[in-house]
């Protein structure tokens, strides 16, 4: 299906470690821009909905348009969450602006290559070394429900690490 939000997880399992260096909003952009294609195909009634926006070169391709588009995006977005942060009396969950150019870099090509592995786990028609190789040495490694629920449990252990990053660093916070 596309647009999921399944592969949120593993952004909210990067951010604690990876913090200002990684953009999880470049890195839910790259998820749809990622997913356009099928997303076209299934609207259209195409056999195979993964083609060449799920291959290395595809997904480095995407990666580089999203960092284009995604400073001004996430920008705008983490203003916003400052804002309502700060109306909630909870300024330890504000973010740093403007966002980093590497943090930008950095979301969209995990966003992107994340994207492809995670995919590659499930769907028959991802190719992700074409045209090198046809070959899907990912396919079946996991169950589609497996990989839900891999993901599911990554953004549960990834929101807390990071709630408890923000809450751990709070008075840093307050000093600068």
């Amino acid at each position: 299906m596309p647009f999921t939000p399944f592969h949120m997880g593993a952004a909210l399992f990067v951010k604690p470690g990876l913090n200002r260096r990684f953009s999880l909003i470049t890195f839910g952009i790259a998820q749809v821009a990622m997913d356009i294609e099928p997303g076209i195909g299934m609207f259209a009634g195409a056999e195979a909905l993964h083609g060449p926006s799920h291959t290395i070169g595809g997904a480095l391709v995407i990666a580089l348009l999203v960092t284009l588009v995604a400073p001004s995006i996430c920008n705008f977005l983490l203003r916003r969450w400052n804002k309502e942060v700060m109306h909630h009396k909870l300024p330890w969950l504000q973010e740093s602006l403007p966002v980093s150019k590497v943090a930008v870099i950095v979301g969209a090509l995990i966003g992107t290559s994340s994207h492809i592995l995670l995919d590659s786990l499930m769907h028959h028609d991802i190719r992700p070394f074409s045209p090198i190789s046809d070959a899907n040495p990912f396919l079946g490694l996991m169950t589609h429900d497996g990989v839900y629920q891999l993901c599911a449990i990554l953004g549960v252990l990834g929101a807390i690490a990071w709630l408890g990053m923000k809450w751990i660093n709070r008075d840093q916070m307050n000093h600068e």
